[in-house]
Order: C-alpha cells, then sequence, then structure tokens
C-alpha cells in the first residue's frame, strides 16, 4: 500500500528531471554513441531517486524489491560516470578498466538481485522507510563506488593538469574545470550511505547536491558556448539555498509537530504544512531575484566595467571623422580594456570587394592582410549575424555538426583568431573584428561576447559616416585638381587665342611694311657705295629678316587645326631619318651625337602631318644642341621610340644644361625662352605643343638644373 508522503513528492520530481536530462542528452545533436554514454549517468540516478520515493511513499514495503530497484541503479552511477569521461576525453587506452567496471557492477549486481547479503531489511525513520545494508557486504561495494567514480574525477583532474592545456584550449580548459568541480560536488550523493548503515542521516541533503552537480554536469555537455557556468553556478546555488530554506522550514515543521497535527487535524494534517509550504513558496522568488542581482553584480563587476568604458568608447567614435584613426581607436580600446592579447579589424572594400586589414594591435605573428568576402568565416557571421569562438567552431569540427566548422576552424586559426566579431550596418556586413586570447588566460563569457557586439553595431554608423566623409573629402580634393587642371588649361587657351588673334592681325599690319622695308633697304644696298651707310642698310636688312622670321612663326602658331589640312599614316622612323639627313651634318660640326633606338617590332605609324612631325622633332634637336653647347663643347642626342597601349612613344633626351624646376611649368609658354636674348623667340615649344595636341598626343618634360633634358611624345598609333 501506499500514500501520500511530501518527502516523496520532491524525490518524484527529481526523477522525471534526471530522465528527461538523460533523454535530452541522449537527442542531443552529437556523435551517437557519445549521447548515449552521457546519458547513462542520468538514468542510472532516476532509478536510485525514484526508487527511493516509492519506498518513501510505502506503508509497509515488506519485500526488498525497491531496494534492489534502488541498487540496481546505485551500483552503475560509478562506471557510467567513469566511462562517460573516457569518451569526452578520448582515452582509448581505459577501455579495458571500462569493461572491468562493468563486469564488476554486474557481480554486484547479481548479489543484490539473488541474495540477502548487501541488503539486509529496512529502517523506519521520519521520512519514511530506508535501505538497511550489512556494512562487511557494503565495504566492497563503497571502495568500487570510490575506485569508479574517482577514476573519473582522475582523467579530469589529469586532463585539466595538462601542460600547456590552459594556452592551447582555453575555453576547453574552463569545461574540464567545471566538470571535475561538477563531478566531485556530485560525489557528496555518497552522504546518503550514512542512512543506508542505520544512522538518522537525512538523506535529502544528498540528493539535492547530486541534482546540483549533475544539473551542471549537463549543462556543461550540452551547452554550445560553455561561457557562463560562473553564473549558473552561482544562480543555481542561491536558487537551492534559497528554496532549502523557504521550502525546508515547513518540512523541518512538519516532522516536529506531525504527531500533533494528526491528533488535532486528522485525516487533513497535511492541510496546513501544505499552506506554508505556499505562503514560503510565494516569497521565495522575490528573495531569489534580490540575492541573485547583488551576487550578479558582484560576479560581472569586470565586464561591467569594461562595458561602461566601450560604451563610452563607442560614443566618443561619432565624433571622429579621420577612419584611420577611428578604427585605430576602436582595436586599441578593446586591447587594452579587456586586456586582449592582439586584435585586428578587418574594413569591406568596396573596389576590391574583399575585407582588408585597416587596423591592427599587439598582431606579432605573420597576419593575412585581408578576408575573402565569399570565405567560410565571412559567409558564416553575415548569415547568423552573431561572434564566433574559435575552441566552439573547433567542438563543432570535431563533431562533425557541420562540415564548414573545419573550414572556419582553419580560417580563425591562420587570422590569429580566438573571437570573430561582426559589426552590420543594416544588413550589411561592415568589418570583422579579431581578437586574440585574454591575457589574464580567461575565456570569453557571453556577456563579453555581447559588449562586443554592442561595441560593433554602434561603431559601425561611426566608420560609415568617416567613411563618406573621407570619400567627400577625396572627391573635393580630385574635383579641386581638375578645376585647377580645367583654369590651367583654359588660362592656356586663352594666351593661344590672344597669340592667334594677334597673329592674324600681325599678317596685315606688319607683314606689309615690313616688306616694303626689306625691299627698299636691299635696292638700296645695290647702289650705296658708302661703307657707313651701306653697314646701316645691312642692319636694317637683318632686323627686318628677323621680324619677317617671328612674323612667319606666329602665323604657324595660329593657323587653323589638321581638320583643314592633308592627314595621312606617316612613319616615325622615316620622319627621324629625315631630320637625321636635314640636321646631321650641322650636328656632327658641332660634336654632337644623334643616337636612334627603336625598341620592338616596327613600323611605328601615327595618323598625321609628316612635315609638322618633322618640324617638332627638329625643334626639339635644335633646342638639345643649344643645351649640349651652353655647358659643353661635345654632347649626345639619344632618341628612343617605343610603343604602348594603343600608342606609340618618342624620347628625345639630351646631356645638356636642363632646366631648372621652376622653369620646368612655364617652358610651354609662348614667348617664355632660357635662351639668351636674341637667340629665342619663345615660341618654338608653344608650337610643337600645338602641333602634338592638334594630333591627339601630349607632350612632356622631365628635367632638372644640369641633369639635361627628356622630352616625351605620346601619339595615338594609327589603327
Amino acid at each position: 500500500m501506499y500514500y501520500f508522503n511530501p518527502y516523496a513528492a520532491a524525490l518524484f520530481i527529481l526523477s522525471v528531471y534526471f530522465l528527461f536530462l538523460g533523454a535530452f542528452i541522449f537527442l542531443s545533436r552529437r556523435k551517437i554513441w557519445t549521447n548515449f554514454v552521457c546519458s547513462l549517468p542520468y538514468y542510472c540516478c532516476a532509478m536510485w531517486i525514484f526508487g527511493y520515493a516509492m519506498l518513501y511513499s510505502s506503508k509497509d514495503p515488506g519485500s526488498l524489491l525497491w531496494p534492489k530497484f534502488v541498487y540496481s541503479g546505485v551500483i552503475f552511477i560509478g562506471p557510467t560516470f567513469y566511462h562517460s569521461t573516457v569518451v569526452l576525453l578520448g582515452l582509448k587506452r581505459q577501455k579495458k578498466l571500462v569493461r572491468a567496471a562493468y563486469f564488476t557492477g554486474l557481480v554486484f549486481l547479481a548479489q543484490v538481485l539473488f541474495t540477502n547479503t548487501l541488503i539486509v531489511g529496512l529502517k523506519k525513520h521520519a521520512w519514511g522507510y530506508h535501505t538497511l545494508v550489512s556494512p562487511a557486504f557494503h565495504i566492497p561495494f563503497l571502495l568500487f563506488f570510490i575506485i569508479t567514480y574517482g577514476g573519473a574525477l582522475k582523467n579530469l583532474f589529469d586532463k585539466y593538469r595538462k601542460k600547456g592545456f590552459r594556452q592551447e584550449q582555453p575555453l576547453e580548459f574552463t569545461r574540464i574545470r567545471y566538470l571535475f568541480l561538477q563531478y566531485l560536488m556530485g560525489a557528496l550523493g555518497g552522504l546518503n550511505y550514512f542512512t543506508d548503515w542505520g544512522f538518522e542521516f537525512y538523506p535529502f541533503v544528498g540528493y539535492i547536491l547530486v541534482t546540483i552537480g549533475i544539473t551542471l554536469v549537463a549543462y556543461a555537455i550540452l551547452k554550445h558556448r560553455l561561457l557562463d557556468i560562473p553564473v549558473v553556478i552561482t544562480r543555481t546555488g542561491i536558487f537551492i539555498a534559497v528554496y532549502t530554506i523557504v521550502l525546508g522550514i515547513p518540512f523541518v515543521i512538519t516532522g516536529w509537530s506531525k504527531n500533533w497535527l494528526v491528533k488535532e487535524c486528522g485525516i487533513n494534517w497535511w492541510i496546513l504544512p501544505l499552506g506554508l509550504m505556499a505562503a514560503f513558496a510565494t516569497i521565495g522568488p522575490f528573495i531569489y531575484i534580490y540575492l541573485d542581482r547583488k551576487a550578479e553584480k558582484r560576479l560581472l563587476r569586470e565586464q561591467n566595467r569594461y562595458r561602461e568604458i566601450l560604451k563610452q568608447a563607442a560614443r566618443e567614435s561619432a565624433r571622429i571623422h579621420n577612419l584611420r584613426k577611428l578604427l585605430n581607436l576602436i582595436v586599441y580600446t578593446v586591447t587594452k580594456t579587456v586586456r586582449i592579447s592582439y586584435s585586428g579589424l578587418y574594413l569591406f572594400d568596396e573596389h576590391e570587394v574583399r575585407f582588408n586589414l585597416k587596423a591592427l594591435r599587439n598582431i606579432k605573428k605573420k597576419q593575412p592582410t585581408f578576408i575573402d568576402k565569399d570565405s567560410p568565416l565571412a559567409a558564416w557571421l553575415k548569415d547568423y549575424k552573431e561572434p564566433l569562438v574559435r575552441e566552439e567552431v573547433k567542438r563543432r569540427a570535431e563533431e562533425g555538426q557541420d562540415s564548414v566548422f573545419v573550414k572556419i576552424e582553419k580560417e580563425m586559426r591562420a587570422l590569429n583568431a580566438t573571437v570573430a566579431v561582426p559589426s552590420f550596418l543594416e544588413d550589411k556586413l561592415l568589418y570583422i573584428l579579431v581578437l586574440g586570447d585574454k591575457r589574464s588566460g580567461g575565456i570569453y563569457a557571453s556577456e563579453d561576447l555581447n559588449v562586443f557586439s554592442l561595441l560593433a553595431s554602434q561603431t559601425a554608423l561611426a566608420i560609415e559616416n568617416a567613411s563618406l566623409y573621407e570619400n567627400m573629402e577625396d572627391k573635393v580634393k580630385s574635383r579641386t585638381k581638375e578645376l585647377m587642371e580645367t583654369q590651367k588649361q583654359l588660362i592656356q587657351a586663352e594666351k593661344l587665342a590672344t597669340v592667334g588673334t594677334l597673329a592674324g592681325g600681325v599678317a596685315h599690319e606688319i607683314n606689309n611694311p615690313l616688306a616694303a622695308i626689306l625691299t627698299n633697304a636691299q635696292m638700296m644696298l645695290s647702289t650705296v657705295e658708302n661703307k657707313d651707310d651701306k653697314e646701316s642698310l645691312e642692319m636694317i636688312e637683318e632686323a627686318a629678316k628677323r621680324c619677317r622670321s617671328i612674323v612667319q612663326k606666329l602665323m604657324v602658331y595660329s593657323r587653323k587645326p589638321m581638320a583643314g589640312r592633308e592627314v595621312s599614316k606617316l612613319d616615325l622612323k622615316k620622319a627621324l631619318d629625315n631630320v637625321n639627313a636635314f640636321l646631321g651634318y650641322q650636328l656632327s660640326q658641332e660634336n654632337i651625337k644623334v643616337n636612334v633606338n627603336f625598341q620592338g617590332s616596327g613600323p611605328f605609324l601615327v595618323d598625321g602631318s609628316q612635315n609638322e612631325i618633322e618640324q617638332v622633332i627638329t625643334n626639339l634637336f635644335l633646342n638639345s644642341k643649344d643645351a649640349i653647347k651652353n655647358i659643353a663643347r661635345a654632347g649626345e642626342i639619344n632618341v628612343s621610340v617605343s610603343k604602348g597601349p594603343g600608342s606609340v612613344i618618342i624620347k628625345v633626351s639630351d646631356t645638356g644644361c636642363g632646366i631648372s624646376k621652376e622653369y620646368v611649368s612655364k617652358i610651354f609658354d609662348p614667348f617664355f625662352t632660357t635662351k639668351d636674348v636674341g637667340k629665342g623667340t619663345g615660341l618654338g615649344l608653344s608650337i610643337c605643343q600645338s602641333i602634338i595636341e592638334e594630333h591627339k598626343g601630349t607632350i612632356t618634360i622631365e628635367s632638372g638644373s644640369k641633369q639635361g633634358a627628356t622630352f616625351i611624345i605620346t601619339l595615338p598609333a594609327s589603327l
């Protein structure tokens, strides 16, 4: 016969709880064998607690059915815990010991089921009937339990103390540490054996300790991020402490006054204890919330400290318009505040369509300079929009949850990243922040990741604004440069137009008087015999000829574009040969050697006027001759002709005096000359530039004082 026993009610709930944990672990997304092994301890604990719940609810058990059921579960608690550590830690060499533990357990099970040597009877306590064992036969079982359960603890402790384990796998290190502490707490459930030996020891303490330990073990096994265990332990401890006191008071009162309640209330004696339970259960949550807030505030004090600093940094970032300065501030603040070994920031580049390394701090290893837009890491961060912890990725990769985690783990290892934090502006992945290990050796808690995510989201807009501001500055500089260049061209065009207009007028206003002066001077020269008069007339004739030459050059300078002249395909080799034939003798007499080098295979064809191109080359040769003779008796003119993309390039270099940097920008201006007075009109290079531009080409100069000069002509190649 069974009855309602308040002491047994909690055990029924705990047994269902353990069954649920076991089933949940077995059905979680892991390897089936690992799931099965890790779920076995929970089933054994469920049998143990459920058996005692039924035993406590029995009015007169009579047989030893439920004690045997209890010990059928208790016997295998040690072996199953030991087996689970062997599987979780991959200790293949201990498989024989696992088999030996199970075999020994089967021997004890046979002793329990088929004999009464271990369990000898039952003893009535205030909370109900409890198992009574024979000390002589129970001691070997206790040794067996200590060896198997102790073996599980030793495996965890050895892994925990392994050299370099903490540095190489900080997350796994923390996982093992808490598993060890939780298994140790679960071992305190052995206090129930005092009751088995006949002592008046209330076993509910053992049940509670086992429940706490086993719950945290389950959490450690199942939780994808084993990061919040300190918080969980604290909260669980507060919860158990509060409700043990709050709900324990009615149990204690009931135990002391049960006989009086039965006498006074009869069959309804349980109503008063139940009412007390309800009252205390009502105030329990308020006490728990108060204590939880106090404990969490103390526990997360460090995280709260740097969270406020990072929030302040995020607010300040909105005021910074220099992108490089802003990115450096982010990595500096995170590294110094959270005390991280190193960090780097990869910003998305719209032009290169990838994430480029833009800021880094304390990175000593070789760091990749970019992350591909379609890399597994970038794709995962874009899809899931949450930080990634490398240890977690590694665990998932080893468990074979998804092949993509193998690639992500490899990529994070190459990036020296312990954590990768994405930053989004709406749905656009703006940057990826990679972080190294904490200098303290601690792990990244969920609160850490939440703070990093908050910083990333708050700085995203600031980075976007800084990028836009920087782009605007670049555009303003570019437009300003274009405007200055346009202004320069307009000024030059205005000069050319003015000179052209002047030249047109000169043709009519000066040319005719000059012709009259020159004709009369030549006629008078043929008749004058006086030596002084003849010299004066010769000077007039020479000056008139010089004026005529200037007028002719002005006319050439001001003539119409090529559209009105004959255009044909011309070979630059032929043009250079003609100029050499025309000037070769004169230059050789001046001890100037001309070297012509054609780079690549010919022909070097352009569209244009051969006479005008030859005029340009002739002018450059003569200028080079004057520059050489200005500093030496001999020199060289080097000409190279090559092909570029859709163009032909002519370079004319000399070993002359060169042109000062201050004059280079003016060298193509009309009437500007560096020659002595009377030796140059300042129109030669202006005419050359005009001709080349009419041919849709460019002419530039590279020179320095006493370094010679190089004129570079680029003309469109003939199609």
